[in-house]
């Protein structure tokens, strides 16, 4: 970080903290505290990012009215907390000074105390490594690493085990695992998506060497947090939280592994039943760059022959559940053979707008994704992957569905007509609704994995 200016490096913290300044309110704060055994026996509780100091106050509340006799200097080794951000830093000092006070402390006592508490630091840079705490609480930051400034993301990239880069909340709960005590305990809140996303797999089955889910629960993201008086108000973060506690395997049930974890899904038992992915095709359309290229309107493929043209649909033709005609059509080719010179005419004066990632330096009359073998012979249902409801809609044989729209036909013995009844069943939602990414506004992402493993009473 030295090799950054200073300016830079309060730019890259006050850009952190505008982004994920979003502080826990005092029932959850009280919930995750009293999820870890503090203050007894002398343990030794660390707070990874303090905010405004709610955690930190009702750890000094706890160990004040457990030990009230206990020592200005005893307080700052059995407790510690890093805040990053200056002013909020100040502001944990000021809170932990005033309930010190409220205990009989003067205030310049206090103060010392509460300055030595709260270190203005980075957890993840400055907090020496090693086992050294048996509790670790609090709301550490969520933010994918890829925003994070490049003064900050470089000092991660250094201090971070790789598997915990995808995230700041994966590269802070990799941090408070290493700093943990044989036993301790690591109680926090966090987005949902580390116990079920793929890019935290690695991590989650690191730290299940260790430990086990000891406690987790489900928040409402609207009432279980709150912004600076200098942030603005009303917005909660764009997450969906659970509060979690982590202890030994050997003390927990629930064990922590690559395998995800979904906070909401029903535990009980679907076995001998088969998977949607073992009765039926599960694909997903294929993006073919932006329309105007490949996907045509009718005006265009006026031009072109009818033999290379095939209608599309996409979540235009798909509302309410209900199925409109394609108005779009695909330009069919074939990765051996260039097209005729009409549709190569065509592809030449627009293939300028396909991204340059997806730019092909050969056979450049090949979409991103190609479909040139994709059956349409046989009718489909189609699931939209941003959805509010499991409501699968049949599109026509002939049809292609694109834009990563997610495709299910029939295979082996189920018929269409089963494979529709199945996932028009409640049952069928509501697993899928335990299991998928929540989005805003009651929406969820639909995956082609979490539909092959829907399981079904073919």
């Amino acid at each position: 970080m030295e090799l950054f200016a200073r300016d830079e490096l309060e730019e890259a913290i006050e850009t952190l903290h505008i982004a994920t300044a979003f502080f826990t309110v005092d029932p959850v704060v009280d919930e995750l505290l009293s999820m870890v055994d503090w203050p007894n026996g002398g343990k030794r509780l660390v707070e990874s990012s303090a905010g405004d100091g709610a955690f930190l106050a009702a750890a000094l509340r706890k160990l004040l009215a457990a030990r009230p006799e206990v020592r200005d200097n005893e307080i700052s080794v059995l407790m510690r907390g890093y805040e990053i951000h200056q002013a909020t830093a100040y502001e944990a000092r000021g809170r932990l000074e005033q309930i010190l006070v409220d205990h009989g402390r003067s205030r310049s006592a206090a103060r010392a105390v509460a300055h030595d508490v709260v270190i203005h630091g980075d957890f993840v840079k400055d907090c020496p490594d090693g086992p050294q705490w048996d509790c670790s609480i609090g709301n550490p930051p969520f933010w994918r690493m890829a925003h994070v400034p490049d003064v900050l993301r470089s000092v991660y990239e250094r201090t971070l085990p790789s598997y915990s880069l995808a995230d700041l909340l994966h590269g802070f709960i990799a941090k408070c695992a290493a700093t943990l005590k044989h036993g301790g305990e690591l109680a926090f809140v966090g987005s949902d998506r580390w116990m079920f996303s793929s890019s935290a797999a690695e991590l989650r089955q690191v730290i299940g060497e260790r430990f086990g889910i000891a406690h987790l629960r489900r928040l409402d993201c609207s009432s279980s947090f709150y912004r600076p008086k200098n942030r603005k108000a009303g917005q909660p973060p764009r997450i969906h939280p659970v509060a979690v506690c982590l202890r030994d395997t050997k003390d927990c049930v629930k064990q922590l592994s690559r395998l995800p974890v979904y906070p909401d899904a029903d535990t009980g038992s679907v076995e001998g039943l088969r998977t949607l992915g073992e009765v039926a095709k599960v694909r997903l359309g294929p993006w073919l760059g932006p329309h105007g290229i490949f996907v045509v309107g009718p005006d265009v493929a006026a031009t072109l022959p009818p033999e290379v043209l095939v209608p599309v649909v996409d979540t235009d033709n798909i509302k309410g559940g209900v199925y409109s005609p394609p108005s779009k059509f695909a330009i069919r080719t074939i990765p051996g053979e260039e097209p005729c010179s009409a549709v190569m005419a065509h592809l030449d004066a627009h293939l300028h707008r396909m991204p340059k990632s997806k730019q092909r330096t050969e056979k450049r009359w090949l979409p991103p994704e190609t479909f040139a073998r994709v059956d349409l012979s046989q009718p489909t249902l189609l699931v939209p992957r941003i959805a509010s409801t499991l409501r699968p809609v049949r599109i026509p044989a002939g049809v292609l569905a694109i834009d990563h729209g997610i495709s299910i036909v029939a295979a082996g013995e189920a018929t269409l007509d089963e494979l529709e009844e199945e996932l028009r069943r409640p049952e069928a939602e509501s697993w899928i609704r335990a299991r998928a990414p929540r989005l805003e506004n009651n929406y969820w992402s639909v995956t082609t994995t979490l539909l092959r493993q829907l399981p079904v009473s073919l």
